[in-house]
């Protein structure tokens, strides 16, 4: 009677023979691939054709302020797996594979500093600020009371700087509450700081969004590697600094909102939150050291 090592051993040869025959990898084939199958990968969205790889360089790594462990919080705070129920979070394959498919628009949610410089290839700039005033973009129909008709909605991936970014999980909650069906959003949670620890392909980021009044308050690139920065950023904007991970600041434009700031937003349309002296908790000058300019890579 045959022991199991026994019968075991033929099966141990051949897949010694089957490893001894594999062919040796081609000169030309990527020192680092997406994956064994994928040495990278390239789609075609409205604005081209992108190509996506990682970096060959030996010993790469992330360097300057992209390589920070304590960039202040808030606003630069820690968000959770899912933004909102319903949302599927996903990684880079998930990612690459839907823009391969072709039936899904890559969102940059953040401010248009940021987004300019380096972002996703493919990817729009709708910053979380502007979420819902843009939603015609991903196929809503404008509908009353700040609402829209997402019934023909498209796919969409939103992602922002990376699990200590706040902007586009605030733009998903604000798309959700206008009418924009959950399951039809997928949150990239490892954005750009993922992405590029990954060494993966970084394009910079042409027909950003013009920038608004409450994208302004948000912390720059330039200011992100310093030292409370945030409390220094709202001090010169002279309004509570928005980190991101409160209340959306974009609210539906209904009647009674309007008359409290004023304004008379049209019909369907949403209007920016304006801040108020009791919500505006802006720290004294004293308390915020002035921000040093510091460029991102």
């Amino acid at each position: 009677m045959l022991t199991a090592l026994t019968r075991a051993i033929p099966l141990v040869l051949l897949a010694s023979a089957a490893v001894a025959q594999q062919a040796p990898p081609s000169p030309d084939a990527p020192r680092v691939g997406i994956t064994k199958d994928m040495a990278e990968a390239v789609f075609k969205t409205p604005d081209g054709e992108f190509t996506v790889s990682r970096d060959q360089t030996p010993g790469a790594k992330l360097e300057g302020d992209w390589a920070l462990t304590g960039l202040d919080c808030p606003p630069f705070c820690i968000q959770p797996m899912s933004p909102a129920p319903g949302v599927t979070t996903v990684g880079e394959l998930e990612l690459i594979e839907a823009m391969k498919a072709g039936d899904t628009i890559l969102v940059d949610g953040r401010t248009p500093e940021w987004f300019t410089g380096g972002t996703i290839p493919g990817a729009i700039n709708i910053p979380y600020t502007q979420a819902v005033e843009r939603l015609a973009e991903l196929n809503c129909e404008p509908d009353f009371d700040g609402k829209f008709d997402c019934a023909n909605a498209s796919k969409v991936i939103l992602f922002c700087n990376g699990i200590w970014c706040g902007q586009s999980p605030t733009a998903i909650r604000a798309m959700i509450e206008a009418g924009y069906p959950a399951e039809k959003i997928s949150y990239y949670r490892g954005g750009m700081l993922a992405w590029r620890l990954l060494g993966l392909t970084v394009a910079g980021g042409a027909n950003a969004a013009d920038t608004d009044m409450v994208a302004a308050q948000d912390v720059t690139p330039a200011e992100a590697a310093t030292p409370g920065a945030g409390a220094a950023s709202a001090v010169k904007d002279g309004v509570a600094q928005q980190d991101g991970t409160a209340a959306n600041p974009v609210v539906d434009g209904t009647a009674e909102e309007a008359a409290t700031t004023d304004e008379a937003p049209a019909d369907g349309e949403a209007t920016a939150a304006q801040p108020t002296p009791e919500s505006a908790a802006v720290p004294s000058a004293a308390d915020a050291p002035a921000a040093a300019p510091k460029a991102m890579n």
